[in-house]
């Protein structure tokens, strides 16, 4: 059995103030950040890993879509 994963929870306002401290977060410590709009969990911020491991567990395939310059 694996140690449970940290999970913050916070307003996407919160987190916007201070994006770096999510982005640490997932990618050095694999704590996720769970964003909230009206007490409503609404998107969350994990680190690539986890991402790409959730990916192939589901059997999804990534399409990547070209940015505007």
């Amino acid at each position: 059995m694996t140690a449970p994963k940290k999970e913050h929870q916070e307003k996407i306002a919160v987190v916007r103030n201070s994006l770096a401290d999510a982005i640490e977060r997932a990618r050095y410590y694999d704590e996720t950040t769970v964003m909230t709009s009206r007490g409503k969990r609404v998107a969350v911020i994990v680190g690539m890993d986890f991402y790409e491991r959730a990916l192939e567990a589901l059997g999804e395939e990534r399409i990547l879509v070209e940015q505007d310059s």
